[in-house]
């Protein structure tokens, strides 16, 4: 085989070897490590959600103690489950501001304590308590929510506890309908008794939300309102007005985008 031969032959592999040292070298895109909850391309301005719960009434004033005393309810009747939405907005990073409304509704029947009527029957009532929520809250996040890698990825950490507080308005409605017993003669007559309003409320929150997914991720709430409404003139005696105030116990499944 001649030189010429040799070195036409070789050509080839000659090129093959040296032309990838020969271009330019070019960043490899990072891209998100396996096995988390995915990624965004930017990170969420908004969250949305439901959450699903228990209300624990203090039941602190004058109210609650007449109606427990004659009838034969408990304070704790006047607890109660719940529904309730949030609206997060973020203001700058760890903080967001959440608008959030709520709803509970709880009806219990009743007996007077002491007395029965002429046919030695229960002197039976209903008592209708439902209160609805509207609050306005700061939430601070106490570890990152996560992580902007390069200029279009970002991956949502999966715990992310808060504390927050708030304030807001809640209205009341307490409804007692049936048969009840006048002490000054102890006349058996039925009426209902109504009062209904709005007051100010305060709250303080702590929570976790986890991460289902990129978009999907599961929160645990729990926090305290302090409200004190004022009774209308069927519970007139009551100065004390309704105590309002209890711990929120909730879990919800939200969306950021």
């Amino acid at each position: 085989m001649s030189a010429a031969f040799r070195g036409f032959a070789f050509a080839p592999l000659v090129a093959a070897l040296t032309l990838p040292a020969a271009l330019p070298a070019q960043d490899r895109p990072e891209r998100p490590p396996s096995g988390g909850p995915g990624f965004l391309f930017h990170a969420p301005r908004v969250s949305f959600g439901i959450r699903g719960g228990f209300n624990l009434r203090s039941a602190q004033s004058a109210i609650y103690d007449s109606v427990t005393s004659w009838l034969t309810l408990e304070k704790s009747d006047f607890s109660a489950f719940s529904i309730a939405g949030d609206f997060g907005v973020t203001i700058a990073g760890p903080v967001e501001l959440v608008l959030g409304g709520g709803y509970t509704n709880k009806k219990t029947p009743s007996e007077s304590r002491y007395y029965v009527d002429q046919n030695d029957q229960p002197i039976r009532q209903t008592t209708r308590f439902t209160t609805t929520p509207l609050t306005v809250a700061v939430r601070w996040y106490l570890v990152p929510r996560g992580h902007q890698i390069g200029r279009f990825v970002w991956i949502p950490a999966q715990v992310m506890p808060y504390v927050g507080a708030g304030g807001g308005m809640i209205r009341y409605s307490l409804e007692q309908t049936g048969s009840f017993v006048d002490p000054a003669d102890l006349a058996i007559f039925n009426d209902t008794f109504k009062s209904w309003g709005w007051t100010p409320l305060g709250l303080a929150m702590a929570g976790v939300d986890y991460s289902l997914g990129s978009r999907v991720f599961v929160n645990g709430d729990i926090r305290y309102l302090w409200a004190n409404g004022e009774l209308g003139r069927d519970f007139a005696a009551f100065d004390d007005g309704i105590d309002l105030s209890g711990v929120q116990f909730s879990v919800g499944l939200h969306v950021r985008i």
